[in-house]
């Protein structure tokens, strides 16, 4: 069985810099035995109903604005598979989860192709990209997680996203605001013990809002959690960037 990881993706130039959370997301996935292919859910791929990107004709999508010039001159191979697509889809909806093929989303978002290339210099394997469902509740995400679990006799799974988000705070300073680093200790605490209960309690508190004025880039870590054989991960990277952006980064089920 292969492991469940949440990566906090940061901002897309993370793989131009040099940075404690490059070294260490790129460190952890050496020690990764080599999957089969990999099934991705991205903070920037959301959409009401599920969905799995369209497995023809893959590349990159360059999906922001105001950085290097390098970054959008970047490339990195990375393709999906029909076969194991259209299996998932089979699969979930044997399972009564409705997905559909996006036949207008073929390339993959920078929060699939950032995370991946810190990860590996050269990626010869699937990945399979699912849409994160708005009209999911969080129960509904940890289930969507759990129904795909069966994949990781093949599949790596992974959450891209990040445990916080309040991008109208950020800051350039070496201090850390302290709701940032208040929820990021609890977020800890929750996936040390696998205490699904206190995962869905933290998401109705003011502090979740305040670090996460939209959510959808904590909602990965719901189905990565939901994936998981006993819900217990481990932190595999920490470091705050711009004074509240958690780098936090979660690995479930590793092996021994």
């Amino acid at each position: 069985m292969y492991s469940s990881l949440f990566i906090s993706h940061g901002a897309p130039n993370i793989i131009l810099q040099d940075s404690l959370s490059k070294a260490n997301i790129k460190s952890f996935a050496r020690g990764l035995e080599k999957p089969k292919y990999i099934i991705i859910f991205s903070a920037h791929y959301v959409t009401n109903d599920l969905k799995i990107i369209n497995y023809e004709n893959n590349d990159l999508l360059y999906d922001f604005y105001g950085f290097e010039k390098e970054l959008y001159e970047y490339e990195y191979e990375i393709k999906s598979d029909k076969s194991i697509s259209l299996k998932i889809v089979k699969h979930l909806k044997e399972n009564d989860i409705n997905i559909s093929i996006d036949n207008t989303r073929v390339n993959y978002d920078h929060g699939v192709w950032s995370c991946l290339s810190m990860m590996y210099d050269k990626l010869d394997i699937p990945v399979i990209q699912l849409s994160v469902p708005s009209s999911y509740t969080k129960e509904q995400l940890i289930d969507l997680g759990e129904k795909l679990a069966i994949f990781k006799d093949e599949a790596l799974l992974i959450g891209s996203g990040g445990l916080t988000h309040n991008l109208s705070d950020m800051q350039v300073s070496d201090s850390i605001k302290t709701y940032a680093k208040n929820f990021n200790d609890e977020v800890i605490n929750i996936i040390n013990s696998g205490n699904q209960e206190r995962l869905l309690e933290i998401a109705k508190t003011i502090n979740y809002k305040q670090n996460h004025p939209r959510d959808e880039h904590f909602l990965p870590l719901f189905i990565i959690f939901g994936s998981a054989k006993n819900k217990k991960g481990k932190s595999f990277n920490s470091e705050f960037m711009y004074s509240n952006i958690s780098m936090e980064c979660f690995a479930f089920d590793l092996k021994d």
